[in-house]
Order: structure tokens, then C-alpha cells, then sequence
């Protein structure tokens, strides 16, 4: 992880309401889970660099590259 960036992995169950390129602000909605009121929220403000799948937890792990 080089500085600046930040790493969340989030279920993989259930859809992103981000894309690699977007702007986030922190506590923006990542991905909301249906029927319970939950959602995981970007921690910084900054832009998805990159999102993959880990297939090993069943994860989506978003690289988001922090505002300076």
C-alpha cells in the first residue's frame, strides 16, 4: 500500500454504488446491504483507484488514493 491510499474490503454479496475513477467524500456510501438498514461508507475523501475481487473471503477490496 503506497501512502495515501486506503484499503476497505467490503462483502462482495451485495452491489458497489462506486466505479474505479469516481470522487468519494468521507462517510459517502460505498455499498448499502438490503433489509437492514446497514452500508459501508468511504473513510476519506479521495478517488477509487482500483477494485477487485478477492475470491478467497468473497470480498471486494477498493484501493481509494486519498485528497492531499
Amino acid at each position: 500500500m503506497k501512502q495515501g491510499q486506503t484499503i476497505l474490503r467490503v462483502d462482495a454479496t451485495y452491489h458497489l454504488q462506486v466505479q474505479v475513477g469516481d470522487t468519494v467524500r468521507r462517510g459517502q456510501k460505498i455499498q448499502e446491504v438490503p433489509d437492514t438498514g446497514e452500508s459501508f461508507v468511504a473513510p476519506v475523501s479521495g478517488t477509487i483507484e482500483s477494485i477487485q475481487f478477492d475470491p478467497t473471503d468473497h470480498e471486494f477490496v477498493i484501493v481509494i488514493e486519498s485528497v492531499r
